[in-house]
């Protein structure tokens, strides 16, 4: 029988830090002085405006819970049976539906609210690079599909990643099959044959990470739950480090590693901080405040609407501000982000209620009448 999967608020507050992040480095459209960038780039600070770790951290954390479902029982029923039509069913209406609306979102805005503002500072470059490309049907399939890779032919500049997602969701059956008729860890060997054959084959191992967890995570916690709090707060710290990995490659070693291993690296840390926040109900608390658990809630619509906000509404924000006078980096920073995080958060909120919701539950309402019908085939 289908099941609706049960969400776990602390999960999602995680993915909601992660898209919270991507917004902040996204944000960073001003040229402002070298020395704010020096800040921003320092170690752990500069954890808040990573973008493509919080993108590692999206990938663990899809893997994990797609694959949870179908690796540990809940409510005392059995794990899930894995049907391979509804679970494709489920991601087109959760992932492409919700794409395909904020697409014409940022057609209407590129339209009507892309124009050009004085600011001081100025904006960056990638303005005059991007949205001036007005897509023809041919360019409009393409990103339908995610096989547009223009930066300046496409709307939404961030979707790449959501390409690798839908891709790795259509791998992912295959990887519970393999898990669950062999063992978890033989997907060791279909991570190796990835990374070597694939040039993107690091992406699909990220997924697998999140699998593996999902498949272990039951003896893991029962022997890490009765730790003390600081095994656990110790877990928590390493996988901090880890997520750095790819800061450290670059700033100590000079990246000599390649672009592969420094995302594994960053990957593994996002599945230890995944893990220490399973084990602890301290860390669990923090991540249950509400303002995060809301911010996990509507994350994918703030993913999604960012640059409808960011090239659109933070321009003349800002010259509002310096028609107010306020033009010291000191004050117009922080002033731009929070302008930024709060009109994301703001039509997200729109997007989340009037959008994503109808597309979950037209999800689930297929999803449940395909299964049935199938069952009782």
């Amino acid at each position: 029988m289908y099941r609706q999967p049960q969400r776990i608020e602390y999960i999602d507050s995680l993915r909601g830090l992660a898209a919270l992040a991507v917004l902040l480095q996204h944000s960073l459209i001003f040229i402002w002085p070298a020395g704010v960038g020096r800040i921003l780039d320092w170690p752990f600070i500069n954890m808040a405006f990573d973008g493509k770790a919080a993108v590692a951290m999206f990938f663990v954390l899809s893997g994990f819970v797609l694959s949870r479902p179908y690796f540990i029982s809940v409510a005392g029923q059995p794990a899930r049976r894995m049907y391979v039509p509804t679970f494709y069913l489920r991601r087109f209406t959760r992932i492409w539906l919700p794409w395909l609306a904020v697409f014409g979102l940022s057609a209407l805005a590129q339209a009507v609210l892309f124009v050009p503002w004085e600011t001081n500072p100025p904006t960056s470059s990638l303005l005059s690079c991007v949205w001036h490309h007005h897509p023809g049907w041919i360019n409009f399939f393409r990103q339908c599909l995610f096989i547009e890779h223009d930066a300046k032919k496409v709307l939404l500049i961030q979707d790449w990643s959501l390409g690798v997602e839908l891709k790795a969701s259509a791998l992912l059956p295959l990887f519970i099959f393999l898990s669950r008729r062999l063992t978890p860890w033989s997907l060791l060997v279909v991570s190796v044959a990835l990374l070597a054959l694939l040039p993107t084959g690091h992406y699909y191992v990220i997924f697998i990470i999140g699998l593996l967890l999902a498949g272990t995570s039951g003896n893991l916690l029962q022997w890490l739950q009765p730790k003390p709090f600081f095994v656990k707060a110790g877990l928590l710290s390493a996988g901090l480090v880890l997520y750095e990995t790819r800061h450290f490659c670059q700033d100590l070693l000079g990246q000599p590693l390649g672009e592969k291993f420094p995302w594994l690296g960053t990957s593994l840390g996002c599945a230890l901080i995944l893990l220490a926040s399973m084990s602890s109900r301290r860390i669990q608390a923090v991540l249950k405040l509400p303002p995060i658990v809301f911010l996990g809630k509507i994350s994918y619509s703030v993913y999604l609407l960012q640059f409808i906000v960011i090239f659109c509404l933070l321009p003349p924000w800002v010259h509002a501000l310096n028609l107010l006078g306020i033009e010291s980096a000191v004050w117009l920073l922080p002033l731009s982000i929070l302008g930024s995080i709060g009109m994301t958060v703001g039509l997200s909120a729109l997007t989340y209620r009037w959008i994503e919701t109808p597309c979950i539950d037209l999800g689930h309402r297929l999803s449940k009448k395909w299964q049935e019908k199938f069952l009782k085939e």
